[in-house]
């Protein structure tokens, strides 16, 4: 039994001697990093459509796993919708015509043909 207690007491003394010397001659380390708000750190205008280059300038924040999802979320979102409207606008430019189809290109060329003014 004594032997058992003089070998626990050297092992905690040696474990603490190690932890001492790892303390007094290694570096402190890196501190972490502080916490980041959720809040997007790129600013684009919202009362205007965006340009190509306020969304090529995007730079998404990269968190701890990746990309900080609310603030890819948001930019995204806002791509969508803007996407959108522009796609709805150019179906109203274009009169929501269907484009012509093979035989109606085809019937409009026989009649310009036939129409068309002789040359000498």
């Amino acid at each position: 039994m004594g032997t058992l207690l003089v070998y626990g007491v050297v092992a905690i003394i040696v474990a603490g001697a190690l932890f001492l010397l790892a303390t007094y001659f290694l570096p402190a380390g890196e501190q972490i990093a502080p916490v980041l708000r959720d809040e997007p750190i790129w600013s684009l205008p919202p009362e205007r459509a965006l340009s190509v280059e306020e969304i090529a300038e995007v730079r998404l924040p990269v968190a701890l796993r990746g990309y900080r999802f609310a603030e890819t979320d948001l930019l995204l979102d806002r791509l969508a919708e803007e996407l959108k409207a522009r796609d709805e606008e150019i179906t109203q430019l274009r009169g929501r015509r269907p484009s012509p189809t093979a035989a109606e290109a085809e019937a409009a060329e026989s009649f310009d043909s036939v129409h068309a003014e002789p040359s000498d």
